[in-house]
């Protein structure tokens, strides 16, 4: 063979190597792709099987809304009595009171002249001059809830007030037919927190965000709530985790932080140790344990858990009990008002097929 023919062979042999190794790195690439395909697809499938559940197009519910702080603001405080009697009747979810009685009429002109309330008052006219942001939100959670319980009787009026943040008085409140909002809780206004002493992990919360949380959990406190007594911590995981579903199933658009009351930087550490912190709990025996100190660590809020992390979110126990009640939903045929009346908390995580990423 002459030196032409040698390197013939040879460029030959040279090309048929490249070709091999291009295709040889094609059908890697189409195996990896493949398989993310596939990975992709079995995420998206686990992550929307449950959701599907929810996707539903309740009926309109229509509520009607009425602006007991503009009215109570606005009185005459030179004849305050005179005025709280004029309005009364309207007004009975919060006047019910004796206003004959001069201690009982004293301490209503008192809230209503105190320079902090009239400072909120403001803070909350300049925040909600109108309701017709607030409006659509309430009536979409009363529209779910009433397609799952239409037998129950919900509230026809929402009324509007001002309580000067005050701690033991809640939110949202349900009386018989009317629903009583305070919409100093909704102001997403560090200043007005700071000044009452409110931690600032539970100030970031208090937005217009969390108000179709609050009012779904009030709908779940007055009409599905059961009593129960402590138990392990997996109990009161599921336990958790079906109060948090429900104000999923009421709120389906709800982003996960906000559901959870947690930063959307909370919630990514959450999903990212989600199975570190999973190998832990179980690594250690604490899905069974019962003893104060670990239900603190698991279901006590506060800005962190610092067991694991100054990032990690607090309240983890919740973040596993939805987790776990999600998985449940997707891979059991059952309604929400059954898993909401079941009791036997510790089957449900068996049943779940939980499995957290790693």
């Amino acid at each position: 063979m002459n030196k032409y023919s040698l390197l013939k062979v040879q460029r030959s042999k040279i090309l048929q190597f490249n070709f091999e190794l291009l295709l040889m790195k094609t059908i890697v690439r189409t195996l990896i792709l493949f398989s993310l395909v596939i990975v992709m697809a079995s995420c998206q499938k686990e992550a929307s099987s449950y959701k599907a559940k929810l996707n539903i197009k309740p009926e309109p519910y229509d509520l009607e809304f009425e602006r007991y702080e503009e009215v109570l603001f606005s009185l005459d405080t030179a004849d305050f009595q005179n005025e709280l009697m004029r309005i009364q009747n309207r007004y009975l979810v919060f006047l019910s009171g004796d206003l004959n009685d001069p201690a009982a009429v004293q301490y209503l002109k008192d809230f209503a002249t105190d320079p902090f309330s009239v400072h909120i008052y403001n803070k909350v006219m300049a925040a909600y001059p109108d309701l017709k942001y607030m409006e659509p939100i309430v009536e979409d959670v009363m529209a779910h809830f009433h397609y799952y319980y239409p037998e129950i009787q919900l509230p026809t009026k929402v009324f509007t007030c001002v309580t000067g943040v005050t701690a033991d008085v809640p939110a949202v409140q349900l009386f018989d037919d009317k629903m009583v909002i305070s919409l100093d809780w909704y102001l997403g206004d560090d200043e007005i927190y700071d000044q009452i002493g409110m931690p600032k992990y539970m100030a970031l919360r208090r937005n217009m965000h969390t108000m179709a949380k609050d009012v779904a959990k009030e709908l779940y406190m007055n009409y599905v709530y059961q009593w129960r007594k402590q138990g392990k911590i997996v109990d009161e995981m599921v336990y958790n985790g079906e109060i948090d579903f429900f104000i999923e199933t009421m709120c389906p658009t709800m982003p996960d932080s906000v559901l959870l009351g947690y930063s959307s930087k909370q919630w990514q550490w959450a999903v990212e140790n989600e199975g570190a912190v999973w190998a832990d709990i179980v690594g250690n025996r604490r899905l069974y344990d019962s003893s104060l100190d670990s239900y603190i660590m698991f279901f006590g809020d506060g800005p962190f858990t610092q067991a694991y992390s100054n990032d990690a979110p607090s309240r983890l126990g919740e973040f596993f009990g939805l987790n776990i009640i999600r998985s449940y939903f997707s891979n059991n045929e059952i309604t929400l008002q059954n898993l909401m009346n079941r009791k036997d908390l510790q089957n449900i995580f068996q049943d779940s097929g939980y499995k957290p990423k790693k």
